[in-house]
């Protein structure tokens, strides 16, 4: 969205066919945010594609009730439901990609070389298209041309005039792609993806390098083709339902050798087959859990227009070997679409979904003035850029991408838009030498503090700070600040530290966001800022040398979070907050019983603490612990490399 209103270049491949149409729509809608004038063109193109999918099914069944049918059973999905009204580009390639289904359709039963010719134009174009935005669409591109140059062929149209002309028409709209180096050039836009001023450049983020051009995330995990398949399945028979999906089976075995449609049927079933196939052999996401669940799902999107259009043939096929009455078909179509609504209604409705925006506007107020705020991962530097640059809050903070930080054309290309920041060196790299020409994280705070404040949001990565050896990170709310080493002693800190504040962490409720959406993926960061202050601490007392020291950093870390979980026991109870909205408790009861077991280590074992106080941290741990295992969400079981270590310990009777 902020690519789009500064006309920059997006991530990899670019994109400037949605870029640009998300500007007009930037510029033409007078009133709202630019989130929402963006959402508006996915609503939009969302319509289109559902219009297009009517269409065609009116078209290949001549019923009107099959086509209402299947178009709301697909549109009211949740899967496209949610997609068609997210300011993304699948939208986009839905509509272009339903398009080509369309007019593929009028070419297949179009039986007049002229006019045949002339749908091959069209074809070409909407390819062309198709390919400035998600490149995903030659999986359908490349089986539409093997199946329109099959029939020129035997309608004896394939001359050298036409083939030029036909290749011309398909490459014409990638003239758009000029807008990636002509941004580069102007260097206009305060958020833009690479230098694209020369043809290497250029390729490099057209072929989509940065990732793997094959490949769907930057990872060097194997690709599980079977466990991909599986969720594909799995997804399919979630979101377009069985009778939906056994519909599209009814229709490629049944009306296999039918004449009419059978070069459209196969064209359908190449496209679907080549796709799926293709996909799960290259998706390389091994763990398909939490927000990489909602990666993955938004490109079932293609593949299920093929299949719908089946469900939608096999339907009427049914209908007709069925001999149901239309009149009879009709009532249905409607009560088929009153009840899908009905059904996902509530999980698609984002009409006062402002949880993101509000936990950005929460951070940035409470940062110092002229701060410098480092982000790391795309929740955070896409929610601070968005407010800082689009809507114009706290525009005296400076946000910088670590990970953009790194390339090389970061300087050239965005440089310049931020010139209090002092950049000490070529390029940001975390593990240079301090007299290289290159720069690290400790040389980047030496030429800005203390004329400016610098923190991190929403935690560094791990090879970032491996560079720090004067500076300490101090828990702030969801971000931390860089802190000269010794600047502020830890057992101040904590001495300090107030109660802990529900009102800045509250996360959003009712709790309707599944684990692939980032509004979940926002709990866990109000539940990782909340427990930060005493991760701290109790770092701070591993790192200490004195055992008194260590043993009152820990009784400092335990009472901070023995609080915390007070407090919002006592919010739930009293109904302030809703227990879903802090289902996740996990996170207290573990690093409580961190803390415990801490304590118990050094009563038994430096006689710091008498006894009784030893028995009372043994129990301590053993029941947090507890409250942690039997506590912790599927996902977190999963995630957390502690686990199964906390499950042993507890099945120790001496702990």
């Amino acid at each position: 969205m902020v690519t789009a209103k500064e006309l920059g270049v997006a991530h990899p491949p670019g994109y400037p066919l949605f870029t640009l149409l998300a500007k007009s729509f930037i510029i033409l809608i007078p009133y709202g945010s630019t989130a929402f004038r963006v959402n508006v063109l996915s609503c939009v193109l969302g319509s289109i594609t559902n219009a297009l999918l009517g269409a065609c099914l009116l078209r290949a069944t001549h019923n009107v009730a099959v086509a209402i049918i299947i178009s709301s059973m697909t549109g009211f999905s949740r899967l496209f439901w949610i997609w068609n009204i997210t300011g993304e580009v699948f939208s986009l390639n839905n509509a272009l990609c339903m398009a080509m289904y369309l007019y593929m359709y009028y070419f297949c039963m179009e039986e007049e070389p002229d006019k045949k010719l002339r749908l091959a134009y069209v074809l070409a174009t909407l390819s062309g298209l198709a390919m400035t935005n998600q490149h995903t669409s030659c999986l359908l591109i490349l089986p539409l041309i093997l199946f329109v140059l099959s029939d020129l062929i035997d309608l004896a149209l394939i001359t050298l005039q036409n083939v030029i002309n036909l290749t011309a028409a398909g490459l014409l709209p990638m003239c758009l792609y000029l807008q990636l180096p002509i941004a580069s050039y102007l260097r206009t836009a305060k958020v833009s993806w690479g230098d694209h001023r020369t043809l290497n450049d250029f390729l490099f983020h057209f072929l989509r390098k940065d990732y793997g051009t094959l490949k769907l995330v930057k990872s060097e995990d194997s690709v599980d083709i079977w466990k991909n398949y599986n969720t594909l399945t799995v997804d399919l028979f979630k979101e377009l339902t069985i009778p939906l999906v056994l519909l599209a089976a009814f229709a490629t075995v049944a009306m296999a050798w039918r004449s009419k449609d059978r070069k459209f049927l196969c064209f359908l079933k190449a496209t679907f087959l080549l796709y799926t196939g293709f996909f799960c052999s290259f998706a390389n996401i091994t763990d398909i859990d939490g927000i990489f669940k909602g990666v993955l799902e938004r490109f079932w999107l293609q593949p299920s227009l093929a299949l719908v259009i089946l469900a939608g043939i096999g339907l009427q096929e049914l209908i007709q070997l069925a001999k149901i009455n239309r009149g009879v078909v009709m009532p249905v179509a409607f009560l088929i679409l009153g009840a899908r609504v009905h059904t996902n209604y509530a999980a698609c409705n984002q009409s006062n979904n402002y949880h993101v925006e509000n936990f950005g506007r929460h951070v940035l107020s409470h940062l110092p003035n002229n701060t410098i705020l480092l982000t790391s991962g795309d929740l955070s530097t896409n929610t601070f850029r968005y407010l800082t640059i689009a809507e114009k809050v706290r525009t005296d903070i400076d946000v910088l991408d670590l990970s953009f930080m790194g390339s090389r054309w970061f300087i050239p290309v965005l440089g310049h838009h931020m010139p209090r920041v002092r950049f000490p060196g070529l390029g940001y790299s975390p593990k240079s030498p301090w007299n290289s020409r290159l720069y690290n994280l400790e040389k980047f705070l030496e030429h800005n503090m203390p004329a400016r404040p610098v923190f991190v949001c929403l935690k560094p990565r791990p090879e970032d700070t491996v560079s720090l050896r004067r500076y300490d990170i101090l828990p702030f709310t969801f971000c931390s600040q860089f802190v000269r080493r010794g600047g502020v002693e830890p057992l101040v800190y904590g001495s300090q530290l107030p109660s802990p504040d529900l009102e800045k962490y509250l996360p959003p409720q009712p709790n309707y966001f599944g684990e692939h959406t980032w509004e979940h993926v926002l709990i866990h960061e109000y539940w990782e800022a909340m427990v930060k202050p005493g991760r701290y601490l109790w770092e701070a007392g591993e790192n200490a040398r004195l055992v008194d020291t260590k043993k009152q950093l820990y009784l400092a870390a335990y009472q901070y979070l023995h609080k915390a979980k007070e407090l919002i026991s006592a919010k739930i109870n009293s109904g302030v907050i809703s227990s879903q909205s802090w289902n996740d408790t996990s996170y207290f009861s573990k690093y409580l019983g961190v803390q415990c077991r801490q304590l118990w280590v050094y009563a038994g074992r430096k006689s710091l603490i008498p006894g009784s106080q030893g028995a009372k941290y043994s129990e301590c741990q053993r029941k947090h612990f507890a409250d942690y295992v039997e506590s912790a969400s599927i996902v977190t079981q999963k995630m957390d490399k502690d686990f199964r270590n906390i499950e042993m310990l507890l099945q120790n009777p001496g702990m």
